[in-house]
Order: C-alpha cells, then structure tokens, then sequence
C-alpha cells in the first residue's frame, strides 16, 4: 500500500503516465530544475538563511512564503521547509517578544506595559502600538539571522569538505606506504 502510493506520487510515475496535477502546472518548469532538491553548499546554505528568515515573521503561513522565496532564489526547498521549524508552537512566543524587543530598542520606543490581567480593550490598545516595532523587530532579526545561518553553513560545509579532502590524502599515503613496503 505505501508503495503504491509513494509510487504514484513521484516524478517518474507522473511523467510516463504523462499527467500532471492541476495544482502542479504552473511550477511545472520550475518543478523540474534540479536545483531545488540538490544537495550542495549554494542551495542548502541558501535555503538555511530562507528558512531562518521567514521563520521569525510574525505571521501565518511559513510554509508558502518559504517555498516561494526557495523557489525564487534557487534553494534546497526540501531544507528551506524544515529550518522554518525553527518556530515552533514552543518557541514562537520568545521570537516574538525578541522581535517586539529588538524593534523597540532600535526605533527608541519604551516597550509597553503587559499585564495578564488586562482587559481586551487594553490589549487592543498595546497592539495597535505593538505593530510597528514587532515587524521591524522582525524584519531586522531575520535579516541578522539569514546572514549569520548562511554564513555559518558555508563555513560548516567548507570546514567538512576540508576535513574529507584531508582524510582522503592521508589515507592514500598510508595506504601508498603499506603498499610499498
């Protein structure tokens, strides 16, 4: 039974039957570049600095707007999608209170005064100044947290393919050495 299914929904499948969903065939040429599901420095750091982006917005639906943008840029999507995990129903009001946060610290605005006992007028009223520094706040975290998730991606893919390339040269002179002996 899951194969069958699994079947049905690949590529292979879907081209020899030569159907594609209807929900498919706008992206059916962006579908098929073989970017968005390769596994390289480029794509995965890319999509690292997608997911962390969009993950700290205050907003609904993620999961569209990282596709989109991982579409755009050229991404691992696969990776974009799972690193927007990031905010989780655990994590999502800490995100949100860094972002409120840092936004207030950056325009110089005094944080309001939250009380778990406010009435639904007084929250309506923080929220209505809330805005302005929670998107800003947002915009600029994710920013921060795009640049430094690419750039220690980069530096973690970089520092593995060294370590690999150095393992191999190392092996080959032993195995050079063992061999001449």
């Amino acid at each position: 039974m899951p194969r069958k299914f699994l079947r049905r929904l690949s590529v292979a499948y879907r081209e020899k039957r030569g159907a594609q969903p209807w929900y498919l065939r706008p992206f059916g040429s962006l579908l098929h570049h073989p970017v968005y599901l390769s596994i390289n420095r480029r794509s995965i750091s890319s999509a690292m600095a997608i997911g962390l982006f969009v993950a700290v917005l205050p907003m609904p639906g993620h999961t569209p707007l990282a596709l989109v943008l991982g579409l755009l840029l050229r991404a691992n999507l696969p990776v974009a999608l799972l690193v927007i995990w990031v905010a989780n129903p655990l994590t999502y009001a800490p995100i949100l209170y860094g972002d409120y946060l840092l936004g207030n610290y950056l325009l110089g605005i005094t944080p309001g005064d939250f009380r778990m006992g406010s009435s639904w007028a007084e929250f309506g009223d923080l929220m209505a100044r809330a805005w302005r520094p929670l998107w800003f706040g947002a915009i600029v975290g994710g920013l921060l947290l795009a640049v430094l998730g690419y750039g220690l991606t980069n530096a973690a893919w970089r520092a593995n393919t060294l370590w690999r390339y150095r393992n191999r040269n190392r092996n080959r002179r032993i195995a050079q050495r063992t061999k001449d002996s």
